[in-house]
């Protein structure tokens, strides 16, 4: 049942879903879902999957960024790999236009930063939640003091193309700048609360659904 909480060490899937085809997968563990919060937690090493533009690695071991314009002309390939910026809590109010991701080292024991990304309202699934990455993000330092706005160029190319409209770049930009006013505020529930956090020690890693593609 769509419309059922999941509870405290569920296995779910976050997903973004862009015009009705599946763009990254995100196995996660489920710390709070209430209507005014979702917690989400996603450990090193889960197998993800991500969008791309071609199959194979460059020499440098990454793949190709996917374009904006290959995002509109639904022209990606999806690759697997495992999951390794950092341990990651995800909170998110399912309503607001962003989330905000906790980054820490993977004894959580060292805050690494307040990650601030701008996305599509959740939408409950029987996978777990789909939403939409818009592009435009900002990384907080963890003291709160100093930050920057990152895929700013990605966020132009995706304004050129047309899948931004006006409005929507006001709209975007507006979001970014209250979402950045509540993190520097250390306002509940996107507080030092949570850089305290721990999961439970008998989590295991989340795994990826069989039938991850179905929107």
């Amino acid at each position: 049942m769509t419309s059922s909480r999941f509870q405290p060490g569920d296995h779910i899937t976050l997903r973004n879903v862009f015009r009705g085809r599946v763009q990254t997968v995100y196995p996660s563990i489920v710390v709070t879902d209430t209507p005014e919060l979702i917690a989400t937690w996603m450990p090193v090493d889960t197998p993800v999957l991500n969008g791309v533009t071609g199959d194979k690695p460059d020499p440098s071991g990454r793949r190709e960024h996917l374009s904006a314009d290959l995002m509109v002309e639904q022209s990606w390939t999806m690759v697997p790999r495992r999951w390794h910026t950092a341990v990651t809590l995800r909170l998110k109010n399912p309503r607001a236009m962003w989330s905000l991701w906790v980054f820490c080292n993977a004894g959580m024991t060292d805050l690494k930063a307040w990650y601030i990304n701008i996305d599509a309202p959740y939408k409950r699934t029987r996978f777990g939640f789909d939403t939409w990455d818009m592009f435009l993000d900002i990384v907080v330092q963890p003291d709160r003091k100093t930050w920057v706005y990152k895929d700013e160029e990605e966020f132009a190319e995706a304004i050129d193309v047309g899948i931004f409209s006006e409005s929507d770049v006001a709209e975007i930009r507006a979001t970014a700048d209250q979402a950045l006013e509540l993190i520097k505020a250390n306002h509940p529930p996107f507080d030092n609360v949570w850089a305290n956090w721990r999961p439970d020690v008998l989590w295991e890693i989340p795994k990826l659904p069989d039938d991850w593609e179905t929107v």
